[in-house]
Formats: structure tokens, C-alpha cells, sequence
């Protein structure tokens, strides 16, 4: 009796791996550059959900009855972190921001886990609240690189600062 093997034969195999093998090499690392600025924009999308929530915030008329809410308001035009919304405890202000954005606080625990992009330990996002009709509100994330190079080294602490250095940011 005649067998009828129609198998691959260990060639053919090798040559489909090598084949395989070039093409994953060819493109991993453009996948890689594509999964980080996914992340980036995350966090913009992020920033920006923080930003409207803030500025809605601000406009809202309970929120500028609350006695509490209007002296955090009041001082506006300083460069301040996220988590300084939540003094004096008990405002208005920070409690609608949090319900428009659906975190619990807004801590740097909290935030800090909703970063997706490559960020250092101690990444913080700052924000500047001038109250103007043009550009109110910046808010930007240190220890970011919105150019999707991984360089977390930047730590700006004013506006400029974050657009000079390229961290994420949001105007």
C-alpha cells in the first residue's frame, strides 16, 4: 500500500516563520508608537472632561451660592493642583466637578490611576483658573510626554512651562 502524505515538508515551515518573523519585526515597533499615542490622547480626552467639568462648575449658580466654593473661587490666577479643589472641604465646587466627571474625589490616588500614558510616579496635574472669557482655564499633567517618546522627566510648574516642555496639556 502507498501512503499519500501531503504534509508540509520542514522547509516550507521555516521559510513561513521566517516570513512571519520579518513581518512582526517590520511591525512591532510602529504598533508600539501607535499604542501610546492612543494613551495620550486618553489622557487628553481626560483633561479635556476635567476641563469643561470645571468650567461648567464655575458658572453654576449653587455652586457660586456655596460660601465655601466662592473662596476657593476667589483665588483665581494661581497655578494650583487638582487635589487643592477639594479645600475647603465640603465645597460645592469640587463635589459638582467630581459628579461630572464620575470620580470619587479628586485626589492624586485618584487621578493618577486614570493615566494612561507613560507618566513618572509622581506625575500631578496642575491647573490655572484666570476666570477670563478667553482661555479661563489650563490644565496640564506633569511627568507626561505628549510627543509619545516616554520622556517623563518634565516637571512644569506654570503654563508656559508645560507648553515649552510638551507635557500633556489642555487650554
Amino acid at each position: 500500500m502507498k501512503r499519500n502524505n501531503t504534509g508540509f515538508s520542514l522547509v516550507e515551515l521555516i521559510i513561513v516563520i521566517a516570513i512571519m518573523a520579518i513581518l512582526i519585526g517590520v511591525l512591532a515597533p510602529n504598533m508600539v508608537k501607535y499604542v501610546e499615542k492612543s494613551k495620550i490622547t486618553a489622557d487628553q480626552e481626560m483633561l479635556q472632561v476635567l476641563h469643561s467639568s470645571i468650567i461648567y462648575a464655575a458658572m453654576d449658580n449653587e455652586v457660586n451660592d456655596d460660601s465655601l466654593s466662592r473662596q476657593l473661587m476667589a483665588s483665581q490666577g494661581t497655578v494650583k493642583k487638582l487635589d487643592d479643589l477639594m479645600i475647603p472641604a465640603g465645597n460645592k465646587f469640587a463635589a459638582e466637578v467630581c459628579s461630572s466627571v464620575g470620580w470619587p474625589d479628586l485626589t492624586t490616588a485618584t487621578y493618577r490611576e486614570k493615566i494612561k500614558s507613560a507618566h513618572g510616579s509622581n506625575a500631578t496635574i496642575y491647573y490655572i483658573y484666570k476666570g477670563n472669557a478667553k482661555n479661563p482655564l489650563t490644565l496640564w499633567i506633569t511627568q507626561t510626554d505628549a510627543s509619545g517618546k516616554k520622556d517623563t522627566t518634565h516637571t512644569p510648574v506654570t503654563a508656559d512651562d508645560a507648553r515649552d516642555q510638551g507635557v500633556i496639556m489642555m487650554e
